[in-house]
């Protein structure tokens, strides 16, 4: 008897602690996160409200940006999650006018909302029915940038769009790249297209461009020459690479390029030991009266149709108290009215910060705001301008609304062959031979190579400081300005440099010392040639000013490559030339890859038995060298 006494009070114990576990009540959520680190943060904030609350359980899912989009539809339909992440702007509106989401204000007592939240935050989520989402977090946007680098070339962040123009300059002209964009994903590039759009014509004429509007010829115009003020100058490092907002920070980490325009969400994908040497400054203005600032506004949203919704207040409760150690945790800036600027991890978020305080006008991404197939055409539109190094992709895609067809890939992350980046001075076409070349070569190796141009020597030789990985071709001599770089001895070609002269007479005899030569490049043997002969170069920037000076002196000089003198053969047909300098172009690797001189070195040999070599050097005039 007693046996089954103790059996029975046993089975109601067991019965009872199985009441009060299956009575804790399930709360399912799903966020998009972008890295494991958001994830964790994630974890223990819903971990620390279920210690506080533990009649409450949190079923937390975690998708991508591609997939959370696409099921969204879904889960508003049927109320698979309680709780979900979403964004401000059009893409909060779009779903209070389609009546698919619960007024927050009917959880949460609107007076408390009012106390925790900062007005301009609370009134972009609240219509006159009702505040309809939880601001969770916002972040600014703005010039990451390397402070080495900076420190390096003796340059400081710019305060407004002119400063920020010459800045740009400075850099390129000191061997290093000024600017990197991410475009793969295509919405990092639409940044440039809100806060151009705002500096030339405010929030009106940014609100045109959203909806597809008429444009104002002199807006319109403003916009393109702003930003075309940055094109024609090769300032963009790698353009046709097709880069991640990740990548991009790395490339800015590397010194391989000084800054790049990006959100705050990247505070996470910032190697910590490289955090302190990485600066931020807002988008520089190039009107004194603009204090607009880009500032997406991140969201919690309860599906009208979730099954547990009247047992979400104590949860979004803990969410609106704890929003300022949630959106740091983030990466991104509390909307909270209490103090937290002292808990902010770095300068970059406190300089954030202070930007959008002072700010009177701040706006969701363009995304958010626009219609889906307009911004991704507009995103087109600059990555195809930035790719291009001109405009015309853009007067076209944003200004004349057509459609643009550039591959961006942006609905996967593509394997991208391992990229190399090779050093070049401008003014010399045989340059486009040896960038043909040698892409082939690398590409049996199973690399892509990019190749930027700089005006000067110095900056060419400078750019090995900010990771260039060689020199695409130069003549045997160039080791001895840089000994970081190992010459492949395998030839990429000859090539010969002819004295252009008016007369037969000039070309025949020795030149009287002092005589001035017109040049269009700073090559070392032409410099090496004209200290031999005891004669001046006078460099221009273009063949086109160097034939105009050539033309209006009686007694003009010229030093040009055999492919120059073909492809100017018109406006040399008075004049005479005679072959000074015939010499063999070797391409150069970095001393970091000379494990690689080997197989370039058997690569290049048995590509020049090919018939594409010879049909190369035919296209570049160079088959008789």
């Amino acid at each position: 008897m007693i046996k089954i006494i103790w059996f029975v009070w046993g089975l109601c114990c067991y019965i009872g602690i199985a009441t009060n576990v299956s009575a804790a009540q399930t709360l399912s959520v799903a966020v998009l996160t972008t890295s494991e680190n958001q994830s964790d943060v994630y974890r223990q904030v819903f971990d620390d409200f279920e210690k506080k609350y533990s009649q409450f359980r949190i079923k937390l899912a975690f998708f991508n940006d591609n997939d959370f989009k696409r099921l969204l539809p879904s889960w508003l339909e049927t109320g698979e999650y309680d709780l979900l992440y979403w964004q401000g702007g059009q893409r909060l509106r779009s779903l209070i006018a389609q009546d698919v989401i619960q007024p927050i204000d009917t959880l949460l007592p609107k007076a408390e909302l009012q106390k925790a939240l900062q007005p301009a935050v609370l009134n972009s989520v609240t219509n006159e029915t009702g505040t309809y989402a939880l601001p969770l977090a916002q972040y600014g946007w703005g010039f990451y940038y390397n402070k080495s680098v900076f420190k390096e070339l003796n340059v400081r962040p710019p305060k407004t769009w002119n400063e920020f123009v010459t800045l740009c300059q400075q850099i390129k002209n000191q061997g290093a790249s000024p600017l990197v964009q991410a475009i793969q994903e295509s919405w990092p590039l639409l940044a440039w297209l809100d806060y151009l759009s705002m500096d030339v014509g405010g929030t009106a004429f940014r609100q045109q461009l959203i909806s597809a509007s008429p444009l104002g010829q002199l807006n319109a115009s403003g916009l393109i020459e702003q930003f075309n003020q940055l094109l024609g100058q090769e300032w963009f490092f790698a353009p046709e690479r097709r880069w991640t907002w990740q990548q991009a920070i790395k490339v800015v980490e590397n010194k391989q390029a000084a800054m790049t325009l990006m959100g705050q969400f990247a505070e996470g994908a910032i190697d910590g030991t490289e955090s302190e040497n990485i600066g931020f400054f807002p988008f520089p203005k190039a009107r004194e009266d603009n204090h607009s600032e880009v500032a997406p506004l991140e969201l919690w949203v309860v599906p009208r149709s979730a099954k547990n919704k009247a047992q979400l207040t104590d949860l979004l409760r803990f969410l609106l108290n704890n929003n300022a150690s949630l959106a740091i945790g983030l990466g991104s800036l509390p909307v909270t009215t209490d103090s937290f600027s002292e808990y902010l991890p770095s300068e970059r978020m406190k300089t954030s910060v202070e930007s959008l305080a002072q700010s009177d006008t701040l706006v969701q991404f363009f995304d958010r705001d626009a219609d889906a197939k307009l911004a991704l055409n507009a995103a087109r539109s600059f990555a195809k301008s930035i790719h291009e190094d001109n405009s015309e992709a853009l007067v076209n895609g944003v200004i004349n609304g057509a459609q643009i067809v550039y591959e961006m890939n942006t609905n996967v992350d593509t394997q991208q062959q391992p990229q190399l980046y090779f050093s070049s001075v401008t003014g010399m076409k045989e340059t486009f031979f040896a960038s043909n070349l040698m892409q082939s070569i690398y590409r049996q190796l199973g690399y892509d190579i990019t190749v930027t141009r700089f005006e000067s020597l110095a900056a060419s030789l400078n750019s090995y400081r900010f990771g260039s990985d060689g020199e695409l071709m130069r003549v045997d001599g160039y080791s001895r300005l840089s000994p970081s770089l190992l010459r492949i001895p395998e030839p990429l070609t000859n090539i010969t440099f002819y004295l252009v002269c008016k007369n037969l007479d000039m070309c025949s005899s020795s030149l009287p010392k002092g005589s001035e030569v017109f040049v269009t490049n700073e090559l070392l043997v032409v410099k090496e040639w004209a200290t031999e002969n005891h004669v001046k170069l006078k460099r221009y920037n273009s063949v086109e000013a160097l034939f105009t000076a050539f033309n209006l002196s009686e007694n003009s000089l010229l030093v040009l490559g055999a492919s120059e003198i073909i492809d100017n053969s018109s406006m040399l047909s008075e004049s005479t030339y005679r072959t000074i300098i015939s010499v063999p172009l070797y391409h150069y690797v970095h001393n970091k890859h000379k494990e690689l001189v080997p197989l370039i070195n058997n690569a290049l040999k048995l590509y020049k038995t090919t018939e594409q070599y010879q049909a190369l050097k035919q296209r570049y005039w160079l088959q008789h060298n």
